[in-house]
């Protein structure tokens, strides 16, 4: 695949992402989860505002996105230590 090709597929999903969380309200886990799979190429991931988000989601995140991500912003609310403990598996 040329350069080219790839600059366009990565603006192209970052875009999506955009307009999908700019008019999309109480984003859940289960969307995160799909985030995750479908944008192998994040490396900033904000999970700041999302509802019903739980330990196996952001071990999911991390698990799948881990070694590239750069910034991982997490709520925490709904949180264990599990999942925190969890961010020792991220690159940096």
């Amino acid at each position: 695949m040329s350069t080219l090709l790839v600059k366009a597929k990565n603006i192209y999903m970052y875009i999506y992402i955009y307009i999908f969380f700019f008019f999309q309200q109480g984003l859940s886990g289960r969307t995160v989860r799909f985030i995750a799979d479908s944008c192998q190429h994040l490396k900033k991931f904000s999970l700041d505002d999302v509802t019903q988000i739980f330990d196996d989601d952001v071990i999911h995140v991390i698990k799948t996105l881990g070694k590239q991500l750069t910034t991982l912003v997490l709520d925490g609310e709904d949180l264990t230590d599990v999942a925190f403990l969890y961010l020792n598996n991220c690159a940096r």
